[in-house]
């Protein structure tokens, strides 16, 4: 798994000259002539998946199909020395065409056009998807599963491993592959002769664990990948979990999100395990342990993996600030790059159910504004036309904490309701901010919250702020 899943990038085969083209070519075919045609096809439909989500399964299929064919082709005795370039050539050209039967990408008129091969090959093998999310994978009954798996077992698993990678983009595509063979061992256990309800919940169970963690990866991973201000948004998330101070905070932060940075897009999970298991360490220091909730102490007694997954659930933990105060250009002094940062964090760390992505969200348009005017020929002038937009953005984020906490406490008729009430006298824009809050409760008060989706609606709502108070 780990050398095959180099071929990531092998969608156009790039390469800086021909030892490594050799190279890799080497590996892949060990690995095609070790895994078999049929591995090597499922693994390679997962790959297209998470690169191309909004693509169908016979899009992807057709891609997969087409790398089976130039391995098949290229890796037998006698092949010439060009066979794997001139096929991955053809592959990208086929990518270009008008009616080609491959995934689609906004992207990809932008890479056809490039004149030079190999800048073509490079631009199409890096395109990244940043569609929103899609909803979670719910499970036909048993009896379907076990029907569809037991006419098709091949078709079910190529299908299954498509739907779960298209919803876990940004992990290691061993974790997918993973679930994938959960799956399948459990449908080959439990579908013989009918259906065992007693054996699916069995083996269900047992998997509990490793199916918290996929969706906990996916979860900080889609984040790091996707949200503008992570690292900000995390800060201030781990100021009011903990309750640290802003300097610990955002050390924790930076080592969190540089263990995200260096292990999410790795082929193997044995980097994000590794890296999860040191912060572990790091969240739990004996140090400070004593001083934390007796609900945070329990976490850390539990196993590396499950500790980061048990702390996430904790409730956040209400800390005194001073007031925001006004835009200053005290700000933009030289060596005041971490005061920004601790602007951002006592404006962040007051949010006690609102999300990362919402956080995130916020505290980078605050921080867009300040440097803009630190990069004014009058700064002080630019601090004072931006410090209301200011104010009404703190203002909108301290009103989203607001929102979940109705959210929770409501049925949704009368979440729905109340919102619409408090928004009344905005004028024309009060349909569109009421809709915007209504689904930022319903997707956007959860720790695993979609990324793209909080982040678009809180942008939306900022939008907004032009037109009156929220």
């Amino acid at each position: 798994m780990k050398i095959l899943c180099c071929i990531l990038i092998s969608i156009s085969i790039v390469w800086a000259d021909d030892n490594g083209l050799r190279y890799e070519k080497e590996k892949v075919c060990e690995k095609l002539h070790g895994m078999g045609q049929q591995k090597f096809k499922g693994l390679f439909i997962a790959l297209y998946s998470q690169k191309f989500p909004s693509s169908t399964l016979a899009e992807v299929t057709c891609l997969a199909d087409e790398m089976l064919k130039l391995g098949e082709r290229c890796c037998v005795e006698g092949a010439s020395a060009d066979c794997y370039d001139k096929g991955a050539t053809e592959i990208s050209d086929k990518s270009c065409q008008a009616d080609s039967p491959f995934p689609k990408h906004p992207g990809i008129s932008k890479c056809c056009a490039k004149k030079d091969v190999h800048e073509r090959k490079m631009c199409l093998a890096t395109l990244h998807y940043s569609a929103e999310e899609l909803p979670s994978l719910l499970d036909p009954t048993n009896e379907e599963m076990c029907e569809q798996y037991t006419q098709d077992p091949i078709g079910y698993s190529f299908g299954y491993v498509n739907e779960l990678a298209r919803r876990h983009r940004s992990v290691p595509i061993e974790l997918v592959m993973n679930a994938t063979l959960s799956q399948l061992r459990m449908l080959k256990k439990c579908c013989k002769p009918s259906p065992i309800t007693e054996c699916f919940f069995t083996e269900r169970f047992q998997e509990r664990q490793f199916n918290i963690f996929l969706r906990f990866t996916s979860n900080v991973c889609h984040n790091n990948v996707n949200l503008k201000s992570y690292k900000t948004g995390l800060t201030a998330y781990f100021g009011s979990l903990l309750k640290i101070p802003f300097e610990k905070a955002q050390s924790m932060a930076k080592d969190f999100q540089d263990g995200l940075s260096k292990c999410c897009l790795q082929p193997n999970q044995e980097c994000i395990v590794q890296e999860f298991t040191g912060f572990q360490k790091v969240l739990c220091n004996e140090s400070s342990l004593a001083i934390m909730s007796e609900e945070f102490q329990r976490c850390c007694g539990k196993a590396p993996l499950d500790t980061l997954m048990c702390v996430d659930n904790l409730k956040r933990q209400p800390q005194t600030f001073p007031d925001i105060q006004p835009l200053s250009p005290s700000l933009c002094e030289p060596a005041s790059q971490q005061e920004i940062q601790r602007y951002l964090f006592q404006i962040g760390a007051r949010q006690l159910l609102t999300s990362v992505p919402v956080i995130a969200t916020a505290l980078g348009h605050v921080k867009d504004k300040v440097m803009a005017c630190c990069s004014d020929t009058n700064i002080q002038t630019c601090m004072n036309q931006k410090d209301e937009d200011v104010k009404k953005v703190i203002k909108l984020l301290s009103k989203t904490d607001e929102i979940c906490s109705q959210y929770i406490r409501l049925d949704f008729l009368a979440f729905k309701v109340l919102v619409e009430q408090q928004v009344q006298a905005d004028g024309e824009q009060a349909p569109a901010k009421a809709e915007a809050l209504v689904e930022l409760g319903s997707a956007c008060c959860f720790q695993q919250s979609p990324a793209l989706r909080c982040q678009t609606l809180m942008e939306k709502l900022i939008s907004y702020q032009k037109g009156g108070a929220v």
